[in-house]
C-alpha cells in the first residue's frame, strides 16, 4: 500500500481561481508526512520488491514544473531530507508558459476586456457567449467552462485557447515555469523527473492514437535530450485516461501511468499504469490531515452510498 500524495504550486501568491497551497501548510504536510511514513521516490519502487511488501509508504509529487516548486517547495524538501517526483510539461518548461488551463483561468481573472467570441460549434449552446461584462462573470464563466474544456480533442480545445488569448490581449501571462537548469537542479539533488506530458492535452479525450504517441513521445525525448533518460513515469494530464492510454503508454516505453483518484495506491489491485494519487489544496489543517490519512475520502463513500 503506497500513499502517493500529488502536490502543484507551493506559494505565499494568492490566487482566486486555483490558489496555490500555502507555505506554511506545505512545511506541515511534509513534517508531517515524513514523520509518518516512510517516504521514497515512486520510480525508485518500481522495479522493487517494496512496492508489494512494504506498509506505511509514501511518495511526494508534483504536477505540470512550476517555479515556486524548487523556489518554496524545495527549501521544505531539504528540511526533511525528503524526496519527491516533479513531473513536467516539456512544451511549457521551454517556453516558460503556463498549462493552457492556468492561461485560461489567469486571463479570464485579469482581462479588463468585456467582448469575446467564443461561439465554436463544439461548445455547448449555452456556453457561446459574445460578451462577459465584469470579472464576476468572468469567473463564473471559466469555471463552467474549464470542465467542458477538459473533454475536448486538443484541435478543438487549442481554437479557444488561440481565441481567448488574442481576445484579452490587455493581459500578458506571467512567467511561472521552471527551466531545464532548475530541472537539472533538482535532478542532481536527488529528486526525478518524469512527464506530464508535451501540451498537457487530455488523453481520454484526445481524437486519434497518433496525438497521444506524440505528446508522449516529445515530452519524454525532451526529457532524454536535457537531463540524459527517457523517463520511467508519465503523469496523466488532468488524470484523464482510458485503456487505449495505457496500451500506448506502455509502448511508448514508460513504466508506470499516474492517475488522480484520491485513494491510496495498492499494486495488488491495481495496475502500474492507472497509479492512484492523493491530491492535497490549500485548505484548512484538518482537512488536510483528513486527506494524508484518506478518511475524507472513506466518509465521502459512506455518505455516498447510505
Amino acid at each position: 500500500m503506497v500513499r502517493n500524495f500529488l502536490f502543484h504550486r507551493v506559494s505565499p501568491q494568492r490566487d482566486l481561481l486555483w490558489d496555490p497551497m500555502s507555505v506554511e501548510l506545505f512545511d506541515k504536510c511534509i513534517g508531517y508526512i515524513t514523520n509518518k511514513y516512510k517516504v521514497v521516490r515512486f520510480e525508485d519502487l518500481i522495479d522493487s520488491d517494496k512496492l508489494l511488501v512494504e506498509n506505511k509508504i509514501a511518495t511526494i509529487m508534483f504536477d505540470d514544473g512550476y517555479k515556486d516548486n524548487i523556489e518554496y517547495a524545495l527549501p521544505i524538501l531539504n528540511k526533511y531530507n525528503c524526496k519527491a517526483s516533479f513531473y513536467v510539461v516539456t512544451d511549457c518548461i521551454d517556453k516558460n508558459k503556463p498549462t493552457w488551463t492556468h492561461q485560461l483561468e489567469y486571463l479570464f481573472q485579469h482581462t479588463n476586456i468585456s467582448d469575446i467570441n467564443i461561439d465554436f460549434d463544439f461548445i455547448p449552446e449555452n456556453m457561446r457567449v459574445s460578451s462577459l461584462h465584469d470579472t464576476k462573470a468572468r469567473l463564473k464563466y471559466v469555471l463552467q467552462l474549464n470542465p467542458i474544456l477538459k473533454k475536448l480533442p486538443y484541435h478543438q480545445l487549442e481554437k479557444v485557447i488561440e481565441r481567448v488569448n488574442n481576445t484579452y490581449n490587455d493581459i500578458h501571462l506571467p512567467k511561472l515555469m521552471m527551466n531545464w537548469d532548475d530541472l537539472r537542479e533538482l535532478s542532481k539533488q536527488g529528486h526525478y523527473i518524469g512527464s506530464h506530458s508535451a501540451l498537457h492535452s487530455t488523453f481520454g479525450y484526445a481524437s486519434n492514437d497518433d496525438f497521444i504517441m506524440n505528446e508522449l513521445m516529445v515530452s519524454g525525448n525532451r526529457i532524454m535530450e536535457e537531463l540524459g533518460y527517457f523517463p520511467k513515469t508519465i503523469s496523466y494530464p488532468v488524470g484523464s485516461y482510458n485503456s487505449q492510454t495505457k496500451k500506448l503508454v506502455k509502448q511508448a516505453g514508460y513504466k508506470a501511468g499516474l492517475a488522480v483518484k484520491q485513494s491510496i495506491f495498492n499494486p495488488q489491485t491495481t495496475d502500474l499504469f492507472e497509479v492512484d494519487r492523493i491530491e492535497l489544496y490549500n485548505e484548512s489543517w484538518w482537512k488536510t490531515k483528513m486527506r494524508i490519512s484518506n478518511s475524507l475520502e472513506i466518509i465521502k463513500k459512506l455518505i455516498k452510498y447510505r
